[in-house]
């Protein structure tokens, strides 16, 4: 009896240290790739995934441009895997660039969609629009790279980033296509001639494709009214030049008669740079107000006529309006909405030459 115990307790010994041993299918970390970058576009029926890869190396930023194609975009990326010596692990994704063209034409839903279900990609990483042919960006961005200049320092908030520039995530894009009332934003960029990169502005996703395009300034506004810092802007006028450092906003919204009513306040703090003649404090200010006044007005009614609400204000509506009517968002409610935006300037530093009066 007493062997059989031990018998028993040296089996159960052995049981529990087999899933200990949980390393069988492990690929070591020399032999996975690590693509930080990329880019898709598609080529009559197949998809072509392009992925730069950092080689590693003393002192010197070096990377590799690999490609694959593929009826879907994981078969081309399957292609890849296979004609590589190393596994590729998509985790460490910092962005990916959809070629406007495919943009336009098909959509960005499907492989969206894709990304979320298969959650190999980190549901932060960026995406943008590249506006021009895909093997060339990446020829030219590869050469770039090699002069220390990366793709994703362009968007990091503590490099390149600037607030005229809209930061949209995969998870955004995903949020997007499943709204009844916000649509989507994406930055939209291309080879620099004497730089790396030249962003152009903004591109409005509905349904997936691209609908109208903002120019910088307004993606500078767009930023503001979501309440994204936009410090660091520097705005030209045509008496005075000035530079945001702060900036808040409030939003009040009501239903009437079943249309909606918003009341907005942006509130940006300034300060003062360059004057041209002698101005005032009060001109300063209502000068800046009505240029991002008419700015923003411009940018409401152009996309109410498209239907398309970039800035997301059906969702100040979501307890005003019956869940049911939600749906009907875009096409019923958001055209005759009556907006009263308003601009607040507070100009917190003159510079060091006080010459303004109020």
């Amino acid at each position: 009896m007493r062997h059989i115990k031990i018998c028993l307790k040296l089996v159960l010994c052995l049981w529990i240290l087999i899933p200990l041993s949980g390393c069988w299918d492990i690929k070591d970390i020399n032999h996975r790739a690590f693509p930080v970058a990329m880019g898709i576009t598609k080529k009559g029926d197949k998809y072509k995934v392009i992925l730069q890869i950092p080689i590693p190396s003393e002192g010197v930023s070096k990377s590799k441009i690999v490609q694959g194609t593929g009826t879907t975009i994981l078969k081309a990326v399957e292609d890849i895997t296979t004609n590589m010596e190393s596994s590729v692990d998509l985790l460490h994704l910092r962005i990916i660039l959809f070629e406007r063209k495919l943009a336009e034409e098909e959509g960005l839903k499907e492989p969206i969609i894709t990304f979320m279900r298969i959650r190999d990609i980190s549901s932060k990483t960026l995406i943008a629009i590249c506006d021009e042919d895909m093997d060339g960006f990446f020829s030219k961005l590869n050469k770039n790279i090699e002069n220390g200049s990366n793709l994703y320092d362009f968007f990091e908030k503590y490099a390149g980033w600037t607030p005229e520039i809209s930061l949209t995530r995969l998870w955004h894009v995903y949020r997007g296509l499943n709204s009844y009332t916000q649509n989507v934003v994406l930055p939209i960029v291309k080879s620099g001639k004497n730089l790396p990169l030249k962003y152009t502005g903004s591109v409005a996703l509905k349904g997936g494709k691209i609908v109208s395009k903002m120019n910088p300034n307004e993606t500078l506004l767009f930023n503001a009214f979501q309440g994204n810092s936009v410090q660091g802007r520097i705005e030209v006028m045509k008496h005075a030049t000035i530079m945001i450092v702060g900036n808040t906003s409030h939003h009040k919204v009501e239903v009437k008669d079943h249309i909606p009513y918003m009341s907005s306040h942006i509130h940006l703090k300034v300060v003062i740079q360059e004057t041209k003649g002698k101005v005032s404090r009060t001109l300063i200010r209502k000068e800046l107000g009505k240029i991002l006044n008419n700015r923003f007005e411009e940018m409401l009614k152009r996309f109410q006529k498209k239907e398309t609400d970039v800035f997301g204000l059906g969702q100040y509506y979501r307890n005003k309006i019956p869940y049911e009517e939600l749906k009907d968002w875009r096409e019923r409610y958001y055209p005759p909405l009556k907006m009263d935006f308003n601009t607040h300037i507070i100009i917190q530093n003159e510079g060091s030459i006080k010459s303004l009066s109020d």
